[in-house]
Order: C-alpha cells, then sequence, then structure tokens
C-alpha cells in the first residue's frame, strides 16, 4: 500500500488534495456553462478513479488517473482562451509532478491555483 504524503483517509478527518479537487470541480459548471458540464463530469470521474486507486495502494494508476483529469482541466481552460488554456496546462502539470514526487507543497500551492482559477474557495490543509 502507498504510504506517500497522501495516503487514504483512513482514520483521518481531513480532506486530501484530490478529494478538494473532486469537491470544488462542480464550480466550474457555473464558471463555463452548461454546455463544459459533460467535460467536468469527465475531470470529476478521473478525480474518483484518481482517489479509489491511491486507496488501492496503485500509484501508477493513481498518477494515470491524476493526469488525465489534470489533461481534460487543461482543455477546459482552451475553451476560455488559448493563454487559459496554456496556463492551466502548466498548473496542472505542476499538480501532478508534486503528486509524483510527495511534495506536498507543490500540490497544495498547484491546488490552490486550480482552486482559484476556478473559482472554488481555498480551504487550507491542516497540519
Amino acid at each position: 500500500r502507498d504510504t506517500g504524503a497522501y495516503p487514504s483517509m483512513d482514520g483521518d478527518e481531513r480532506q486530501w488534495p484530490l478529494e478538494r479537487l473532486a469537491q470544488g470541480i462542480e464550480e466550474l459548471k457555473t464558471v463555463l456553462g452548461a454546455a463544459a458540464a459533460p467535460r467536468v463530469d469527465l475531470v470529476r470521474q478521473r478525480l474518483l478513479e484518481a482517489m479509489a486507486a491511491r486507496d488501492r495502494g496503485d500509484r501508477t494508476s493513481t498518477l494515470a488517473a491524476i493526469a488525465g483529469a489534470m489533461a481534460e482541466l487543461a482543455n477546459l481552460g482552451d475553451g476560455l482562451d488559448a493563454a487559459e488554456g496554456a496556463m492551466m496546462r502548466a498548473v496542472a502539470a505542476g499538480f501532478v509532478s508534486g503528486m509524483a514526487r510527495d511534495d506536498r507543497e507543490a500540490v497544495e500551492r498547484h491546488l490552490g491555483l486550480i482552486q482559484a482559477r476556478a473559482g472554488t474557495p481555498i480551504t487550507p490543509q491542516k497540519s
């Protein structure tokens, strides 16, 4: 079982980055409009798949599902404008890279950027 910086929430009340991102992703439907709803749902589904893989201890599948979710999130940014899409790709790459390295600071920083761009409230991680 993976025991990196972002283990399963077993016995812990905190929301980890994937849970927080999946919870807040619904706000994008308001920001991007009804036409984007199916793609937002796809991002959320991939995040749920990542959480399930993480909880099974399957690090490779976790990172693949996160990368898929982040790529789709960046594609949603392209729907706003090319610069927004490019920025979201950079932020998404930083999030995925941080997860791969178990770099809590990088993950939290990039999650904050994603939440800010989505217009969701930033909920700080408890120590």
